[in-house]
């Protein structure tokens, strides 16, 4: 059964000598840091696209 191991087992079973280095906590907080980045990202990308229509839209 080891032979079917991912690397990910062993990077989740891995000792950390700090707080916050590794671990649950570790890997919560980078989930939440990708949402965020992914949020703000498509709100950025939204406000800017807006912006250019705005701009260059055809007068009537």
């Amino acid at each position: 059964m080891r032979f079917f191991r991912r690397e990910d087992d062993r990077e989740r079973k891995r000792f950390y000598l700090l707080p916050g280095q590794g671990g649950r906590a570790y890997h919560r907080k980078q989930k939440l840091f990708l949402k965020t980045s992914l949020a703000v990202g498509l709100i950025v990308s939204g406000l800017f696209a807006l912006i250019m229509y705005l701009i260059y839209r055809s007068p009537k």
